[in-house]
Formats: structure tokens, sequence, C-alpha cells
């Protein structure tokens, strides 16, 4: 118990300092390594990806833990660099609590598909594109709750209708998102548990 108490507590401290790094240290390209900002002003980021590999590996409270800190560096990244959608994650219900829920879910789709499928690749890439899909899916659900239907969104984005706005988001953020989750999270994912195997 103490052993694997030591581990979470290792695992949560690595993988939430390269989530904070991502998340606050500015980059090249005028935001931060884990969010990149591309046309209109709509923002990808890398950060779900560390949040995904720590939580498969190091169980559920390591997920939810890490998921708490992408949340929190969300909020300072908003906060800190500003931007077009910046404000509307000014709000912890926003930033942090769908973060939370997404890594809860990281463990619980891991250990469902893992038991279904037993090919590793195919286990592992479709655990990374689940998760990013159900993180872009909460994000979106806080948004449209506490954002969405505000006057400041309205002041943002006059003529764009909030359906309209979330399927883009959908089409661009979430596809981009899922791609990089599986092409760079998988094979990341899969040395991992080689590596766990040889213990």
């Amino acid at each position: 118990m103490r052993n694997k108490r030591v581990l979470e507590i290792t695992t949560a401290g690595v993988f939430g300092a390269i989530i904070l790094f991502l998340s606050l240290v500015p980059a090249p390209w005028g935001l931060t390594w884990g969010f990149f900002r591309i046309a209109g002003g709509v923002e990808v980021t890398i950060i779900h990806i560390p949040v995904i590999i720590g939580g498969i590996f190091g169980g559920k409270r390591v997920a939810i833990i890490l998921g708490f800190m992408f949340g929190l560096g969300s909020l300072f990244a908003a906060l800190i660099y500003g931007g077009l959608f910046a404000v509307f994650f000014y709000n912890p219900l926003v930033s942090i609590l769908p973060r939370i829920l997404f890594g809860y879910f990281i463990y619980l789709f891991y250990k469902w598909i893992s038991k279904v499928i037993k090919i590793p690749v195919l286990s592992m890439a479709l655990s990374m594109a689940l998760s990013t899909f159900a993180h872009s899916i909460m994000v979106l659900t806080m948004l449209y709750l506490f954002s969405f239907n505000s006057d400041i969104y309205l002041s943002v984005f006059p003529n764009t209708g909030i359906l309209q706005f979330m399927l883009a988001i959908l089409g661009l953020n979430a596809v981009l998102e899922i791609i990089l989750a599986v092409v760079v999270g998988t094979p990341v994912g899969l040395r991992i548990k080689e590596y766990k195997e040889q213990e």
C-alpha cells in the first residue's frame, strides 16, 4: 500500500510538472508550449496528452489530480496570456471542473477499454481518442451552461449562433486534439506500458 502511494505521488508530481510547464511557460509563438492559437483565434492544446498518460498509469486518484492541475493551468493561462476565448475560462466551473471530470473519465475509459480490447495499440489509441472527445464535450457543456448564454458571449461573438459556434469547435478543435492524442500519446503510452511490464 505504501509503495502504491509513493508511486501515485511520484507520478502526479512528474506529470503535474509537465502539465504546468506546458500550461504556463511562454513559447516562441506567443502563447505557451501547450496552447497553440490557430485560425480565427481558436486555441488547440496538447496538455490533455500528459493528463491522459499520467491518468492511465497512475490510477484514479492521479488522473483526477492531473485533471485539476490541467484546469488550474488553463485558468492561469487565460488570466496571464488572454486571447479571444480567455474571458470564458476565468470561471473555474469552465476551466477547472470539466478537467477534474476529464481525469476521472480517463480512468474509466482505459479500465473498460483495456478489458474489452486486448490489442495494446488499439486499446491505447481508443482510450486516447475517447478521453479527448469526452474532454471536448465536457468543456463545451460548461461553456454552454455558464458562458455561451451570457452577455460576454454576445459582446465577443454578436453574429455567431451558439449551436453553430459549438459545432465549429467540435469540428476543428476536437478533431485536431484527438489526432494529436492518438499520434503522440499512443506510442508514448505503449512505451511506458512495456517498461512497466518489464519491471
